[in-house]
């Protein structure tokens, strides 16, 4: 969800969000047909969510820009209302205004990763103890009030400084935000399917996504030659609604696992009524003790180390197609409504990526190597094809070339469903939760570190023009570059 609820394509999830030797049994009384029922549920909201989250990302920037512009150049606005109608004016493209622009939108990507990466832990076990429907509600609530804020403090703008955004993601202490609510809905999945048909449900989930993409960005561009208000409201207004089926969706969290834990919490409440705040500590001594197990698993494990290396590098890469809009408008001189169409292109590509191409790789692959050497082979090659297209983007002069580039990195992107399903199928069905935990904080980190850090390569490479704008571009295709070795580091001779 997120874009990154892009984001995404990025969960937090935590050791007690994915399943353990307790939720086989609850698998293993899910029937398939209920499984896929759940999944389509899942998928539904997800379109609903997303669409409402890309309709509002390219007009959230136009509005961006438009305040930036406005404070260096007020003249260009005199005559328009709120100095928020869509501009192409040369002054707005200028090196001053994209560079404060990307400083922002970078600090703002990094600020809004914290919450999710501190509260993952806490609400990784409200989720386990009082259900994964709770979290995934209050988590959501949280986004929203973020989102009202963002709106509140740019209809503002004259009185209310548009840095003020960095502090929106404050909202997410309810629920830990998007982070959190998508961490779950790969766990609802989780649930349900077995570890061999996990790979595909991701797919499917991951297709999802990319729909809504498709079908919000030429909307959205629609909207914006009218008002750029409209469709960021709209999307809000799509948000809110994208909420209200989550209501319906059946609560998948393994009951043994909860009844397991009814006689300690018992005791807990007992001690506690004597002393409060013996329950509070006993819940910090277990997020310290989890961050303590998850440190130990990475270290200690060579394939785990791999892996988190690889979604550590790879998600600071990814978050470069953060930046795709506004380096579009300035590289080629667009609008941001014209830019838009690049999301469509990204998204169509990667649709047929997952629906096609790849679920054909897989069967083709799957007649002769065992399903984890099919992922890893997998993983191998789209990791390949996603530094050829980061590479291609890095030195593209032309639209149509940038384009091209675009698409090759859309097709690569089944590097993180398949190196996620490599990853669970090398551990321990009792460390599932914990690998998952640990590539939710290897996103979480590269994702802060990403923000201002190709923010400050997009301003550096505005300042000094020509091939050099593609620095964003020619760092993401090495940094991809490592994750590429780190995969290559992986080991399944015991499988």
């Amino acid at each position: 969800m997120t874009t990154n609820l892009l984001g995404a394509d990025e969960a937090l999830e935590t050791s007690l969000l994915l399943p353990g030797p307790r939720e086989q049994s609850f698998q293993n009384k899910t029937t398939p047909r209920r499984s896929k029922w759940i999944l389509l549920f899942v998928c539904l909201i997800i379109v609903t969510l997303d669409f409402g989250v890309y309709l509002a990302v390219a007009p959230q920037l136009q509005i961006y820009e438009n305040i930036i512009c406005q404070r260096m150049h007020p003249e260009l606005f005199a005559s328009a209302f709120g100095g928020l109608t869509a501009t192409t004016q040369p002054l707005c493209k200028s090196t001053d205004v994209q560079g404060k622009l990307a400083l922002l939108v970078g600090w703002q990507d990094t600020f809004t990763q914290l919450p999710g990466m501190i509260l993952a832990i806490p609400f990784g076990l409200m989720a386990d103890q009082v259900g994964r429907k709770p979290v995934i509600i209050i988590s959501l609530a949280g986004f929203l009030m973020q989102e009202c804020a963002i709106r509140f403090i740019c209809w503002n703008h004259t009185s209310i400084p548009l840095e003020a955004v960095w502090f929106a993601p404050l909202f997410q202490v309810f629920g830990g935000g998007s982070q959190i609510a998508s961490s779950v809905a790969w766990t609802v999945i989780a649930d349900v399917f077995p570890v061999d048909q996990r790979a595909n449900a991701y797919l499917l989930m991951a297709a999802a996504m990319l729909l809504s993409q498709i079908l919000a960005a030429p909307l959205s561009a629609w909207l914006m030659s009218k008002d750029v208000w409209m469709p960021s409201l709209l999307g809000l207004a799509i948000e809110v609604c994208g909420i209200i089926p989550i209501f319906a969706l059946p609560e998948t969290g393994p009951k043994a696992s909860i009844g397991s834990n009814e006689d300690i919490e018992s005791e807990a409440q007992g001690q506690a009524s004597e002393h409060p705040t013996v329950r509070w500590t006993a819940i910090v001594h277990l997020v310290r003790s989890q961050l303590i197990e998850v440190v130990g698993f990475v270290w200690g494990n060579a394939n785990t180390l791999a892996i988190f290396f690889a979604f550590l590098t790879s998600s600071i890469g990814s978050q470069a197609l953060q930046f795709v809009l506004q380096y579009a408008s300035k590289r080629f001189m667009w609008s941001v409504a014209e830019a838009t169409f690049l999301i469509s292109l990204k998204g169509v590509v990667n649709l047929v990526a997952f629906i096609i191409i790849l679920p054909l790789i897989s069967r083709i692959l799957g007649g002769y190597l065992s399903p984890i050497r099919r992922d890893l082979r997998i993983t191998h090659g789209s990791i390949c094809v996603l530094m050829a297209g980061f590479g291609i983007m890095s030195v593209a002069a032309h639209p149509a070339l940038f384009g091209i580039g675009l698409s090759f990195s859309a097709l690569g992107w089944g590097f993180y469903t398949t190196l996620r399903s490599v990853g669970s199928a090398l551990v321990a069905e009792t460390h599932v939760g914990l690998f998952n935990t640990t590539i939710a904080l290897a996103e979480a980190v590269g994702s802060m570190i990403a923000g201002p850090l190709l923010a400050a390569l997009l301003k550096a490479g505005m300042a000094w023009e020509g091939a050099w704008m593609g620095l964003p571009w020619m760092v993401a295709t090495g940094l991809y570059l490592l994750a590429g070795l780190a995969v290559s580091c992986i080991r399944t001779s015991a499988h």
